[in-house]
């Protein structure tokens, strides 16, 4: 059994940077982000980051805009995360539950974590997707892996019928509700991977 995993959803330009669902409010949890990896690094933990990365014409562009169309700037980390690119296990997903890809399932199917902590974006959509999931998948098998999300390492986008800030506090009381541990970067994470269980 592996101590921990820290997952981050989709720190990509497409959502931050440039595109059609570009929200560059989105990039203020980023100094969080980067925390945790370099935390992670420092304690060996295992990184997945994931990319939402789509072919043209894919089935998503029904419900929202074309984006993070595979080889165009918008499916790559943004900046200030890619220089870590080396120390992470890169998915590229076209869906927005990171969970059913066959990278991540073939991951959770075969190692089983004490501790998995998530962070990124979008907290509604693409992360409470992912959690819920990997909530529902824990208890279908039994274990007793427990998973954080770092409130504030986690935002969605602000848009006409999607207020960003209400988005992201019904968000996370569903995932606390579902059964993860709402925690803050600062007053949390640090004891977490040096923690006994």
């Amino acid at each position: 059994m592996e101590r921990n995993l820290l997952v981050v959803i989709d720190m990509v330009n497409g959502f931050i940077n440039c595109g059609a669902l570009a929200d560059k409010k989105i990039n203020k949890i980023t100094p969080n982000i980067e925390k945790l990896i370099q935390k992670a690094k420092k304690e060996n933990t295992k990184i997945i980051a994931f990319k939402d990365t789509h072919i043209k014409g894919d089935e998503e562009f029904k419900m929202f805009p074309e984006h993070c169309v595979k080889g165009t700037k918008e499916c790559e980390l943004i900046p200030e995360l890619k220089k870590y690119e080396k120390d992470m296990f890169i998915i590229e997903k076209n869906t927005t539950n990171g969970f059913i890809t066959n990278s991540f399932t073939n991951i959770i199917n075969n190692v089983n974590f004490d501790n998995i902590i998530v962070s990124g974006c979008c907290t509604d959509i693409c992360v409470e997707n992912f959690v819920i999931s990997l909530l529902n998948f824990i208890e279908d098998n039994n274990r007793k892996t427990k998973v954080y999300v770092v409130e504030d390492a986690c935002y969605t986008f602000d848009g006409e019928m999607h207020n960003a800030q209400k988005c992201h506090n019904e968000s996370i009381l569903k995932m606390e509700n579902a059964g993860a541990k709402i925690v803050q970067q600062e007053n949390k994470y640090v004891d977490l991977l040096n923690q006994e269980n």
